[in-house]
């Protein structure tokens, strides 16, 4: 075989850690496409690509053997094209669980702190808000929908908070002590019934798009929150919007929408029990540097023959 060819598709800002993987892997031949035309012309020798893979290039890709994805979620990777082929594709499954369940916790606390009234007093230089209405997670349940890495960060933190909470997996298997309740699909409905917050931290799949609908609002207590930090696409969005301006929930926090990016005159930003956040639960200053650790493992690994880490079930989709 050739030399190793890696596309590093979207790095050509951090050109520290480009020779970072070059000094070490000196072997290899990393390429940094600065626009589409350059990608194109190097993808007949390519043979891993790291990052943004564009759909109208795989025609050309005759020697790619591997795809590392930058996030968790794969789904706009998974074209029938890689998934009937011999690419392997794998994610950063569990780089970003610190931070996104920070922000779901802290998307429930500002619910639970009722602090869009109070920032909004403080705009208005009001010393209390009207209709100030606070409660205490403590006490409450949350149900855990997608009880993964993200999932599991967020159940535990939820548990240290005094919280009760459900976790629902595909493949329940063995529950960690911060769960007091594991379920599988199955258990979806009982879930949405017993819980005061539900965060959708599932991956979007076959399975999983439209998960929730009209039937799945409506089981929901009238004074719960739900939360999505996994694809628009897995809450129906008419039905959420419906929901939303009906009262059968209390609220939603949103950092991802469908559609994305959320048009500037849609309905969700303005309704006042919605937080929409653009969909940065996953940035921190460090992602480079997480990533890279991940990255340079699994080069290593590739180059001994050695199993990948975060491997992705393509056909399950996660």
């Amino acid at each position: 075989m050739a030399a190793l060819t890696v596309v590093l598709s979207t790095w050509s800002e951090r050109q520290d850690k480009v020779e970072q993987l070059r000094h070490r892997f000196s072997q290899i031949e990393f390429v940094v496409p600065s626009n589409d035309a350059e990608y194109a012309e190097v993808m007949p020798r390519v043979h891993v690509v790291v990052g943004r893979l564009p759909q109208e290039l795989l025609p050309h890709a005759h020697n790619l053997r591997w795809v590392q994805n930058q996030g968790a979620g794969v789904d706009r990777l998974l074209t029938p094209e890689i998934v009937d082929s011999d690419v392997v594709v794998t994610n950063a499954q569990g780089q970003h669980a610190p931070q996104i369940s920070e922000h779901v916790l802290t998307m429930m606390l500002c619910f639970a702190r009722d602090f869009r009234k109070v920032l909004q007093a403080q705009r208005d230089h009001v010393w209390r808000p009207p209709g100030f209405n606070p409660f205490c997670l403590e006490g409450q349940t949350l149900g855990v929908i997608g009880a993964g890495g993200i999932g599991r960060a967020l159940a535990a933190k939820a548990h240290h908070l005094g919280m009760r909470v459900i976790g629902l997996r595909r493949n329940p298997k063995e529950r960690p002590a911060y769960l007091d309740v594991l379920v599988g699909v199955d258990g979806l409905h009982g879930l949405l019934r017993e819980s005061d917050h539900v965060a959708v931290c599932c991956p979007l799949t076959r399975e999983t798009t439209g998960l929730i609908g009209a039937k799945e609002l409506r089981l929901m207590k009238s004074t719960a929150y739900i939360y999505n930090i996994g694809r628009g696409k897995i809450i129906q969005a008419e039905p959420l919007l419906q929901a939303l301006k009906e009262g059968w929930i209390a609220g939603a926090g949103l950092d991802v929408t469908d559609p994305e990016p959320l048009p500037p005159d849609a309905e969700l930003w303005d309704l006042p029990n919605v937080i929409v956040t653009q969909h940065t639960s996953g940035s921190v200053p460090d992602n480079d540097d997480r990533f890279f650790d991940l990255l340079e493992e699994n080069i290593g690994r590739f180059l001994n023959g050695e199993p990948l880490l975060n491997v992705v079930d393509k056909e399950a989709g996660y």
